[in-house]
């Protein structure tokens, strides 16, 4: 399976261009609604300058059927059959930067730039057509399903990002919206171009250049991080710090129901700044086993929350180790068995060892 492309900065140009991107095994058809259902196979969009027309076409292996992407014999077994779709209301020699993708209905979603205005065209499930929403003053626009970063199609939508007028602001809308809103994402100092969008494991990525130095100056944005959802029973949760720079925040949101949770251990750097760790777990009526939260070496030890509702179940232990270096920030246990709902003696809070640091000043605990 092979597909000839030629990767250039875009910004005017109107060189042909293709659009691979995940979807669903057959158009319209949503199945169980699970991933790999409506993303689990591939597509690939076409402006066809020699036909003068957009065509679709979606990876298959002969006599087989749709090629899903988990096929461990490659692309290599697969070939592009072309799919019908209606055309677009424009002409295609006057469209630039087209981008696709699919929704949650397993309908392609294109957009494109024509005239110094985005378009995009979607499907509407209420008339059972498609239907174009816009124009909307800009430039460069591309377009991403967040299902294929965070995996969890009940929760994603369409996101399409684009440049205003100007080139100095990067606008983003939703599909849930009905594109109608343009939320600003970032603002430049001088024209830009917006090249791609790009899936990164439960993080997205927009990539640009200076719109003066294409091949030269280049940026690249980055979303905040996905949740990774947790539906099975949790076991182990080991989260390694890096050796040197910011510790990024990690949260971790699970309900156990009335399952046990294991042993959470968290490392700090060995250098650079401590952030934030917050779990939130509901435990129901079970226990918790315990919980170590090391502190860095050097630097400073940011507050670590830790928000747990244990009924009428005792607690084991809670270990907050003081940095060898540094100052050490205050450190609150409050516990109050007696007035607290469903309070039946006798109660037992185990134990909480709050050690010193070796050197610095110690504040109040």
């Amino acid at each position: 399976m092979t597909a000839r492309a030629k990767s250039y900065k875009r910004g005017k140009t109107f060189a042909p261009e293709v659009r691979l991107t995940p979807g669903p095994r057959a158009m319209g058809d949503t199945g169980d609604g699970s991933y790999q259902t409506l993303y689990g196979y591939a597509w690939a969009a076409v402006l066809d300058r020699a036909e003068r027309r957009f065509r679709l076409f979606q990876a298959q292996v002969p006599g087989e059927g749709p090629w899903p992407l988990n096929d461990p014999r490659g692309p290599e077994a697969a070939v592009w059959v072309e799919v019908e779709v209606p055309p677009l209301p424009h002409p295609v020699d006057e469209i630039a930067h087209m981008g696709v993708a699919f929704d949650q209905a397993a309908r392609h979603v294109v957009v494109y730039e024509r005239q110094g205005e985005v378009w995009i065209r979607q499907w509407d499930p209420v008339t059972q057509q498609f239907v174009m929403r816009g124009p909307f003053p800009g430039h460069d626009p591309v377009v991403l399903n967040d299902a294929v970063v965070g995996y969890f199609p009940p929760d994603s939508d369409v996101l399409v990002w684009h440049l205003t007028p100007d080139r100095k602001t990067l606008v983003q809308r939703v599909q849930r919206q009905l594109y109608a809103t343009a939320q600003v994402v970032q603002t430049f100092q001088e024209p830009v171009v917006l090249d791609q969008a790009v899936a990164l494991p439960f993080q997205i990525e927009l990539l640009g250049s200076l719109l003066g130095t294409p091949d030269i100056t280049g940026y690249a944005l980055r979303s905040a991080l996905y949740p990774v959802r947790v539906e099975d029973a949790l076991g182990q949760a080991a989260l390694a710090a890096p050796t040197q720079g910011a510790y990024i925040p990690i949260v971790i949101v699970q309900d156990m129901g009335t399952d046990a949770l294991g042993q959470a251990s968290l490392s700090a750097p060995t250098e650079g700044a401590y952030i934030p760790i917050v779990i939130v777990l509901d435990l129901g009526t079970e226990a918790l086993g315990t919980a170590n939260l090391s502190a860095p070496l050097t630097g400073v030890y940011v507050p670590v929350v830790l928000v747990h509702d244990l009924g009428t179940d005792a607690i084991g232990q809670a270990t907050l180790s003081a940095p060898t270096t540094g100052s050490y920030s205050l450190v609150v246990v409050v516990v109050d068995t007696t007035t607290q709902p469903g309070y039946t003696s006798p109660d037992l809070l185990g134990t909480a060892t709050l050690s010193a640091p070796t050197t610095g000043s110690y504040e109040p605990a």
